[in-house]
């Protein structure tokens, strides 16, 4: 009968080869040494090996290197005397006899003279080992004494020569006296860092088993950990840390990290942490100035010892040691923290703030830069920034200000953050400060740092309010002047429209307050205060219809010596997110006019593509010019990310998204594009036919959310994939009719569409029909491309048009929406008297996605026009050994919950890995799987 193995999650190869090596060995035995650093694992993988082996009839023996030569050849000899009794051998019984009496004569341990004990003790494990399969394993022999080391190594052999298995572990370190045993050893079996599958399924069940492990959390591990990621202990204790903290929570059935942008630390009990602090209080500030630094050159030994407050010398001596104990590493001549978690945890421990440290560098950059010593600016104006407000001469400021002048073209990110750094260091009454401001806040839009620029403009402008008379004072802003004033009332229209953005609404009376003070137009102050309470209580038609009124009352010209700033790229995108036709194009007009630079013009489809679903990234992006990825973040950038994985197909990128969001909430209400990002979240989680997790996403928005035709979009939807789809066209139909001449028209196509769709499956042409006309009116309104698309689809279903029908699906490709495409692929098979090209590509399309309910949609198409179900034919991703021992569990019958004991995850896990599995081979059903993998068509792990 062949023997049971046990898996080992991420350790099936090395665990192989030790059980191979023990059961295929001959008369000439094995030494093996399984090498890998602490906390990689060596220690669980061989309790499993052993429990394994002990269930075959084989006898294994332990010792550890760690303890003083005399005790631990006792304790051997305390487990070859426990044997005697099973073995009743002569030749063993003498053999420990003599070992015995050797160690009764020897005295103390420091008497004890180890070769003739020990080859005494070899004498006896040659009798084990002849009389039952055997394995002696060592454990640590890297901690071995320099003076035993000779005798282990003479043991080992003898035991290997008798026909026995030897097995050692040994950490990565590749010097020392057990290096002698290491050049024995018959083969060395390396312990690799752990892959990101095995990882993940280990979370899982370190984190209480209760949900997934989000793909964000992974991804803030591994930025956190980095060489250490693949480390079982050190990602162990890392979660029981952020679990005892309460920073791991279940959203939407999966694990986050809450706050997301707050750095993970290691645990305090962690080698690394141990390491530090046995050199001494000097490594500890050693490590933390190139934890905030990132890394510095050897060269700059001296600049490091003054930040760090260390003697240099021994700050040499100490770097030298923590890169030896591989605390730090050093490459080409740079030297750099490979754990940031390391630098986290000394942080916490000294309550150290990294604005120190880039304060007491930029201290000394400043005063060699007064003493006439060059230095570099650019870096010395990054360090003032890092450091904060309270660092920094008026030698500083001006440094600030002539940095960010000549970077704001060249590298608008790094002229937003100087500008920033200046304002927030001048005084209110600091004539500079309105050209600044608008200056910072033309950049801090264009990178799209909405809560910096929020953050930023709420420090700044509320100090603004005292600068001005009281009311009944003398007339004028003093001491600005009228210019400054129009600049201050734009920038008040900008924070306003960013505090609401962002959710901040017990501070928009500040703006409001700003605005009146520094206007001068009295003529227009009655309408900007309804243009803010529109704006305020959701109403964005209303405040564009209004904003649209106060064209005429500003200025045509513009002084083209001062930065633009907000109101005209208002108007131009309130206009673009619900204006009709005729008043987006007279924004645009106006737009342009106010436009003297000569900067082409946005792409007027795009941006009315990005108004139809309240992409406000998106549409400033377009309207001010492309700002760089990688500064851009806050809420609206993440609707935008999880609004174009929606379109592409990325669900996963979107939900993770989304639950990100979902855990850096900050306040209970959210701002509005927080709540679009649950409605998106919602139609994924209900179109994937997860129900309960769509109610849940929809559940956390507000009853009077602004926009209301999408979230009866996604209601909808659901009840119709639950099975209600008649109470589904009457309930929406209803809200739509509720929110058609309030709040937001976000959504409004994607309703109808979908109404006039399910009226089409429910046999209601009549209704349909006037859903299409609706619809159509809608269209000839707005005509945004989204409407187009919408339009054509339904009407193409409703009067049985394929020419629309291909029209729209032509028009949804060319735009990137992949689910509409995948609708009106649907739609046109139906229709066609060739399907399958249509067909086929909806189902590789909702395949994609993970829609399960879509899958099952195109199965039935096919199936009643005789199509057979697309296979892919393409190269295929090889299994994991994880993904392949799942497969074997259930062609044998197993349950998730038995599979889940085999492969040590959780059932949670077991379910995610057989989620993926169906959608990679195309099966629906554990049974197609196990068929499948009998019928040899999954690709070999």
């Amino acid at each position: 009968m062949a023997r049971e193995r046990t898996t080992i999650l991420g350790r099936d190869e090395q665990w192989a080869r030790l059980d191979d090596t023990v059961h295929a060995t001959d008369e000439a035995g094995a030494l093996l040494v399984l090498r890998g650093p602490n906390g990689s694992g060596k220690t669980a993988l061989i309790e499993t090996a052993t429990k394994n082996w002990l269930r075959h009839d084989v006898q294994v023996l332990s010792l550890s290197a760690t303890v003083p030569a005399p005790r631990m050849f006792d304790a051997l000899l305390d487990a070859v005397r426990r044997r005697v009794d099973e073995h009743r051998s002569p030749e063993l019984l003498e053999a420990v006899a003599a070992a015995a009496r050797l160690r009764h004569r020897g005295g103390g341990p420091s008497e004890l003279t180890p070769l003739p004990l020990v080859h005494e003790l070899t004498r006896a494990l040659t009798q084990l080992v002849r009389g039952q399969r055997t394995v002696l394993v060592i454990e640590d022999i890297d901690h071995i004494a320099r003076e035993s080391a000779s005798v282990l190594a003479s043991l080992a052999h003898g035991v290997r020569a008798a026909g026995g298995v030897v097995l050692t572990t040994v950490g990565s370190t590749s010097w020392g006296a057990h290096q002698q045993l290491v050049n024995l050893a018959d083969s060395v079996l390396d312990l690799p860092a752990l892959p990101e599958d095995d990882v993940t399924a280990l979370l899982a069940r370190w984190s209480g088993g209760q949900a997934t492990v989000d793909p964000a959390t992974t991804a803030a591990l591994h930025a956190a950990l980095g060489p250490l990621f693949g480390n079982p202990r050190t990602l162990r204790s890392t979660v029981h840390a952020l679990r005892s903290e309460e920073r791991l929570v279940v959203i939407d059935e999966h694990l986050c990290l809450r706050p997301p942008e707050e750095p993970i630390a290691l645990a305090a009990d962690h080698e690394l942490l141990r390491r530090v602090h046995e050199c001494g209080p000097e490594a500890d500030r050693i490590v933390w100035t190139l934890a905030v630094l990132g890394e510095l050159d050897v060269n700059d030994l001296p600049v490091l010892a003054e930040i760090a407050d260390v003697e240099l010398h021994a700050c040499g001596r100490v770097l030298d040691r923590l890169v030896r104990d591989d605390v730090l590493r050093e490459t080409s001549g740079r030297v750099h923290l490979p754990v940031p978690a390391l630098g986290t945890a000394l942080g916490r421990e000294g309550s150290r703030s990294p604005h120190a440290v880039h304060g007491a560098l930029a201290r000394h950059m400043l005063a060699q830069h007064e003493r006439g010593v060059a230095v570099d600016q650019s870096a010395l104006a990054h360090h003032l920034v890092a450091a904060g407000p309270e660092t920094g001469s008026r030698d500083g400021l001006e440094l600030l200000i002539a940095e960010a002048d000549g970077a704001a073209r060249t590298d608008p990110a790094r002229a937003a953050e100087r500008y920033r750094a200046a304002v927030l260091r001048l005084p209110g009454p600091e004539r500079r400060l309105p050209r600044l401001l608008a200056a910072m806040t033309r950049l801090q839009l264009s990178q799209h740092r909405l809560r910096e620029l929020a953050d930023d403009l709420e420090t700044v402008l509320p100090a603004l309010l005292d600068t001005f008379p009281p009311e009944d004072g003398p007339e004028g802003p003093a001491p600005y002047g009228n210019d400054d004033a129009a600049t201050l009332a734009e920038l008040a229209i900008c924070w306003f429209l960013v505090q609401l953005h962002e959710g901040r609404i017990a501070e928009l009376h500040h703006a409001t307050r700003l605005f009146d003070l520094v206007t001068t137009r009295d003529e227009s102050t009655d309408a900007m205060r309804r243009f803010f309470s529109a704006l305020f209580r959701g109403r964005v038609r209303e405040a564009t219809t209004t904003l649209n009124t106060l064209i005429g009352t500003f200025s045509s010209e513009q002084d083209e010596t001062r930065p633009t700033t907000a109101l005209d790229d208002v108007l131009m995108l309130l206009n673009a997110l619900e204006g009709d036709h005729e008043e987006f194009r007279h924004a645009f007009s106006w737009w342009q006019r106010r436009r003297p630079d000569g900067r082409s013009a946005p792409d007027t489809e795009q941006l009315r593509d990005a108004g139809s679903m309240l992409d406000h990234t998106a549409a400033l992006e377009l309207i001010l010019g492309p700002w760089q990825e990688g500064h851009s973040h806050g809420g609206a950038h993440d609707y935008q990310l999880v609004l174009r994985s929606y379109y592409t197909g990325e669900w996963d990128t979107a939900l993770s998204t989304a639950r990100s969001l979902e855990a850096a909430r900050t306040h209970a209400r959210g701002s509005l594009t927080h709540h679009l990002t649950r409605v998106v979240a919602a139609e994924i989680c209900a179109a994937r036919g997860h129900f309960r997790r769509a109610e849940d996403w929809l559940a956390r928005i507000p009853h009077g959310f602004a926009c209301g035709h999408l979230v009866a979009w996604v209601r909808c939807g659901l009840r119709h994939r639950r099975g209600n789809t008649a109470a589904a066209v009457t309930d929406g139909w209803r809200e739509y009719q509720r929110h058609r001449d309030r709040g937001s028209t976000a959504g409004l196509e994607r309703l109808l569409e979908r109404l006039i769709d399910y009226s089409v499956r429910l046999g209601d042409r009549e209704g349909a029909e006037r859903m299409l006309e609706h619809l159509e009116d809608f269209e000839a309104r707005y005509r945004t491309p989204s409407a187009r698309e919408a339009s054509l689809i339904a009407s193409g279903m409703v009067r049985s048009d394929t020419t629309r029908l291909r029209q729209g699906v032509e028009l949804a490709k060319q735009r990137g929406d992949a689910h509409r495409v995948a609708r009106g692929c649907a739609a046109t098979g139906e229709l066609l008297d060739e399907p399958q090209p249509w067909l086929h590509e909806g189902y590789a399309l909702v395949k994609r996605f993970g829609s399960s309910y879509g899958r099952g949609v195109f199965s039935d198409l096919m199936r009643s026009r005789g199509i057979a179900l697309t296979r892919s034919r393409g190269p295929k991703e090889p299994l994991s050994s994880t993904e392949s021992r799942i497969i074997d569990l259930v062609s044998d019958g197993h349950t998730n919950r038995q599979i889940a004991m085999a492969v040590q995850a959780s059932e949670k896990t077991v379910e995610s890995h057989l989620t993926k599995l169906f959608a990679r081979t195309g099966c629906r059903s554990r049974v197609e799987l196990a068929t499948a993998r009998l019928e040899g068509r999954l690709p070999n792990g």
